[in-house]
């Protein structure tokens, strides 16, 4: 401060001098509240980076009795209580029976039998000296494996001449329905079982070529990677008709779930570097355990328009479509997914909103619970309806979900005019993020087809990007598009359960051939007709965790109960 000789003594003067001190206390405390808030945002931000790197994936959430009733609604007690009991019997049921299952190996593997008698000098009865005749044995099963083997077909072309005349020569023709001839090109040397498992590498294991060419030096013979690029480039020819019957078949179904991911792309515009391109993925997503059209179609999109990178993609693969599309907030702003006017319509996924309030509990946990614990009860309410028919789904949702929705939409109004809320915080952002979106988020109270999220597409997306962490990017264009139609016969057989090198092998032969009929080797037909290579452990593997996560959530409204 100035010496009090260099204070102003005129009253004017002074009240200046308290004006401008004052004035610069306000822009201080502006420029703290600022600083304040940017730290609180980094704060969070480091947060959610230590959680994703080392921290647990799972989003569940528990909150204290008093969150969890802040949106009770009325419910039959008698109801939840007879359902309550039969999800725990299920569960009780499932474990006494895998418990009492057959630890024998499958009957359809080869069994090398070994026999060990008793020793030679315990043969004799220690009573009348005879060899005892065998009357029975204790049998011991040990599994062993063999390294896959590869087998090499030689094709003797017989040829026939005139011993007499010695001018006439035949030659045998290859026939080509014969499957030990057939390839995949003319004269290849690789049979469809080789293709099939190169496919289902580096496509469903997700390993490099480079990591193939040893899985294949390990069996004896080494397979270049320029030659497997070579067969994977004709089989992705020739299940382009396979991959357009899918996509005719989706475009079908009257509601389908989309999503993307990034992928990398070489460019050979941009030397020693790379571009962006993106993956997606649409599937049906008819909620309810009956789909007419349970198939999953991927297509590639450079992203690329007058040099800039985009998420354009969608609205071509859209253009013939009409239904509903259960998207991002992304797709909504952006129209990327709708298409036409009146056409598409848009229905948003309400596990994005509980994600936003969820990675905000460190920043405002009661408001954060509050959310939180409506969409408890909202998920629970799409539990309770999960094999109903749409018209008893859309009955239930207007009977319990509307009146929760409508009471979440009172609290977001009621806390978005809260004066208090520091707008750039994550709650805040979760806040807009829920209302902006509010009626594609409330489009399922319309509709009884429609899913409330879009995990299911969300969960298939995942493969692809578990695959991307080992192959890195995609060589080409033409490389981005043989994965697309790849990952589209591997993802949409996956979703039947089937033996994927039984399924691909079969239809390369199929198509190799001429074959007339594209319906049978839809995944579900091809399933009905084959089901010996349906794999039954991943569908008992299915149940049990429905069983568990069903006694789980009514173990949980029986203790809310009380």
């Amino acid at each position: 401060m100035s010496p009090k000789e260099e204070l102003p003594t005129d009253l004017d003067a002074c009240h200046e001098l308290i004006w401008r001190q004052e004035a610069a206390a306000e822009v201080k405390d502006e420029v703290n509240e600022s600083l304040a808030r940017d730290n609180e945002n980094l704060k969070h931000e480091v947060e959610q980076l230590k959680r994703f790197i080392y921290g647990q994936r799972s989003e569940r959430h528990v909150e204290d009795d008093a969150q969890l009733k802040l949106f009770d609604h009325e419910q039959d007690a008698a109801q939840e209580t007879s359902f309550d009991e039969e999800a725990i019997q299920e569960e009780i049921t499932y474990r006494r029976r895998k418990r009492s299952k057959s630890d024998r190996f499958p009957e359809n593997l080869p069994r090398e039998v070994h026999e060990i008698d008793v020793d030679e000098e315990d043969r004799l009865c220690p009573c009348c000296g005879e060899e005892m005749p065998v009357f029975d044995c204790d049998e011991r099963e040990r599994l062993e494996y063999v390294p896959a083997k590869l087998m090499v077909h030689l094709m003797r072309y017989l040829k026939r001449a005139c011993g007499k005349c010695k001018q006439t020569v035949k030659v045998a023709t290859p026939p080509p329905s014969d499957h030990d001839a057939a390839s995949l090109t003319r004269g290849s040397r690789y049979g469809f079982g080789v293709t099939a498992q190169i496919i289902l590498g580096k496509y469903a294991d997700h390993l490099p070529l480079y990591r193939m060419e040893d899985v294949f030096a390990r069996a004896g013979v080494v397979i270049p990677r320029s030659t497997q690029v070579d067969l994977l480039a004709a089989a992705a020819d020739r299940l382009t008709p396979l991959t357009n019957l899918l996509k005719a078949r989706l475009l079908a179904s009257p509601v389908i779930g989309m999503d993307d991911t990034p992928v990398r792309l070489q460019d050979p515009s941009l030397p020693g570097k790379m571009r962006t391109a993106r993956m997606w993925l649409a599937r049906s997503n008819l909620c309810g355990p009956a789909d007419p059209n349970p198939y999953s179609v991927f297509f590639f999109h450079p992203s690329r328009a007058q040099g800039k990178q985009t998420r354009e993609g969608p609205s071509g693969f859209l253009e013939d479509y009409r239904g509903w599309a259960t998207v991002d907030a992304y797709g909504v702003h952006e129209g990327v997914y709708l298409g036409r006017e009146d056409q598409v319509f848009a229905s948003c996924c309400h596990v994005h909103v509980r994600r936003k309030f969820e990675a905000a509990k460190t920043n405002d946990p009661r408001r954060a619970s509050v959310a939180l614990a409506f969409y408890r009860q909202l998920f629970d309410i799409e539990d309770e309806a999960k094999d109903f028919s749409a018209e008893d789904r859309l009955r239930l949702r207007s009977e319990k979900s509307r009146p929760l929705v409508e009471s979440f939409k009172e609290q977001l109004d009621t806390w978005k005019s809260d004066r208090r809320l520091l707008p750039k915080s994550s709650i805040a952002g979760a806040i807009g993020y829920a209302l902006n979106q509010w009626r594609p988020l409330t489009a399922f109270l319309e509709d009884g087809r429609l899913p409330i999220h879009n995990n299911a597409t969300e969960n298939e997306l995942r493969k692809l990007t578990i695959g991307r962490k080992n192959w890195l990017f995609f060589g080409s264009e033409a490389g981005g598009e043989v994965a697309a139609r790849m990952y589209t016969v591997i993802t949409s057989a996956t979703r039947h359960q089937l033996d994927l090198w039984a399924y691909l092998d079969d239809v390369l032969r199929a198509l190799a051939t001429g074959v007339s009929d594209l319906e049978r080797l839809l995944p579900d037909r091809w399933a009905a007709d084959h089901p010996e290579s349906i794999r039954t452990y991943r569908q008992q593997e299915s149940i049990a965790r429905a069983a568990k996560t069903k006694a789980r959530r009514a173990r949980r409204r029986k203790l809310n109960r009380r």
